[in-house]
Formats: structure tokens, C-alpha cells, sequence
């Protein structure tokens, strides 16, 4: 029998099961919490940073990922505060920098209020969200995928950098990498990356109710979790 714990999301009183995750109950309560890095049903690992939240314990907050904090009885929440939206903006503008060429990517960060970005683009192939090597079967609990390094030369690869026997091309890692969904004006050439603003006009509705989730398309190219994937049309979770 499922165990209910009650939770305070930034004011709003939630029931949730035990042993959910912060982020899973807000997005059940239709509380929008930006993330990207996160796959249902895999065990979350906070990479993005995006879905971070202050934990409210005797006076004092800690920001944390809600992706990977577990709900408790009495557990208090914020996840919209000044403070919250601006450290998730950077973090998102930071993610547009370093991979412009990937429309699951631009749209988080629209998603995140970024109209601007400050810092110089990369245009890399990969934002180390870990979402392939996370749901990469591999053979008898072998992964064929995996990080290596530190730091900035930190990067995801197969042994000896050549594919394996222990890969069963079941195309996971391919369809979850946010790097695979291209721009809505197709892949930008180095040096001409830029901000996409064809959402622009869908920003205003979206900022009118911050951190409700009004369903909008910004989740659509990272698989959030409020779309049915079978059909391509929105449910709730």
C-alpha cells in the first residue's frame, strides 16, 4: 500500500508517495520546476543543475536539485524566489552557451526566462547530462557507455573510444540526447550561434503565471514528462 508524506511547495499544501522525488511532485501538482537532464524511471542524478530548489529546515535554506531530494512529511519548498530564478537563469544561459545547436536546449532556456546571453558560445556536441549513459542498458549490466575525466576534460565515450559487443543498438542514448533535436532554423554554423526568439511571444504568457505549469511547448524537445510521447500530444503526469 502506497505511504502519502504532505509537503509545502512554494504555498501550496501537496500530497505526495513516499520516496518521490521533490521535482516528481511538483510536476504531478502542476508546479513548473525547469529541468532537463532528468528520464523518468532512471535514477536522477542532479547534472543540469536546472531544477534546483531552497529546502526550507529550521530557519535556514540550502539549494539543492529537487530531481534527487526525496519528499518528507513537513518539507518545506521553494522553488520560484528571486534568488532560485535568477542562479536557474545563468545555469540555463550557461547550457545555451556551451550548445546553441540543440532546440531542447534553447527551449529550457527559454523556459527559464534567458533573453540574452552573456557568455561566448561553444557550440559543443555534448552539456554532460549524463541522460544517455544513464539509460544505456549495455549487456548483462555491462554499459557500453560512461564519463571520462575531470573537469574540463570531462566527456562521455565507450571503452578505448571504439564501439563495442557490449553495445545491443537499442538507439537509447540517441533518442534522449538533447543534443539530436535541431534548432527550429536547422544547425547554426560556429560563429553565427545566436538565441533563438521564435518563442518569443510565448514567453509573455508563460511569465504572467511563474512556476505554474501551463503546458508549454519549452519541454517538448527534452521529453518533459507532462507530454505523450506515444502521440506527440500533452497530458498531465
Amino acid at each position: 500500500m502506497t505511504q502519502y508524506v504532505n509537503i509545502d511547495i512554494d504555498g501550496m499544501s501537496i500530497e505526495a508517495p513516499k520516496g518521490f522525488s521533490v521535482l516528481d511532485a511538483a510536476l504531478d501538482a502542476g508546479i513548473c520546476i525547469p529541468h532537463l537532464c532528468r528520464v523518468p524511471y532512471v535514477e536522477d542524478i542532479g547534472a543540469c543543475r536546472l531544477c534546483i530548489v531552497e529546502h526550507v529546515l529550521n530557519g535556514h535554506s540550502k539549494i539543492t536539485t529537487s530531481c534527487t531530494l526525496r519528499v518528507k512529511e513537513g518539507m518545506v519548498i521553494r522553488s520560484n524566489t528571486d534568488k532560485i530564478i535568477k542562479l536557474r537563469r545563468n545555469i540555463a544561459e550557461l547550457l545555451v552557451a556551451e550548445a546553441p545547436n540543440s532546440r531542447a536546449v534553447q527551449d529550457v532556456a527559454k523556459r527559464c526566462g534567458v533573453r540574452d546571453v552573456r557568455y561566448p558560445f561553444h557550440n559543443n556536441n555534448c552539456i554532460l547530462c549524463g541522460r544517455c549513459v544513464r539509460v544505456c542498458p549495455g549487456t548483462l549490466g555491462v554499459k557500453p557507455l560512461t564519463f571520462v575525466g575531470r573537469g574540463n576534460d570531462r566527456h562521455v565515450e565507450t571503452p578505448f573510444n571504439l564501439k563495442t559487443e557490449l553495445c545491443n543498438d537499442c538507439g537509447r542514448c540517441i533518442d534522449l540526447c538533447p543534443m539530436t533535436v535541431v534548432p527550429c532554423n536547422g544547425n547554426m554554423k560556429t560563429g553565427e550561434e545566436q538565441l533563438c526568439v521564435n518563442c518569443e511571444a510565448k514567453m509573455d504568457f508563460i511569465e504572467e503565471t511563474p512556476g505554474l505549469c501551463v503546458w508549454c511547448y519549452f519541454g517538448e524537445g527534452f521529453q518533459c514528462q507532462r507530454y505523450d510521447l506515444g502521440t506527440g500530444g500533452r497530458i498531465r503526469a
